[in-house]
């Protein structure tokens, strides 16, 4: 994905909110991938694909005494 969108997160700080910015496709404040309304229109089952198997091979390492806790 190259895309140049950014995607807003309202993230705590204190009492209140603080609007974040965060380029398409990197890590988001709370650990996922951000992805933009134009993204997830046309690479949304793509996405989802690639995060299926990212969540089984992170399973078959940790069931074999590897990979991500």
């Amino acid at each position: 994905m190259t895309c140049t969108n950014k995607v807003s997160y309202h993230v705590a700080r204190g009492y209140s909110y603080r609007e974040i910015f965060v380029p398409c496709g990197r890590t988001d404040p709370y650990g996922g991938r951000a992805v933009c309304d134009d993204c997830e229109a046309k690479y949304g089952e793509q996405i989802r694909a690639e995060e299926e198997a990212i969540a089984a091979d992170n399973w078959a390492s940790r069931s074999a005494g590897w990979g991500d806790w």
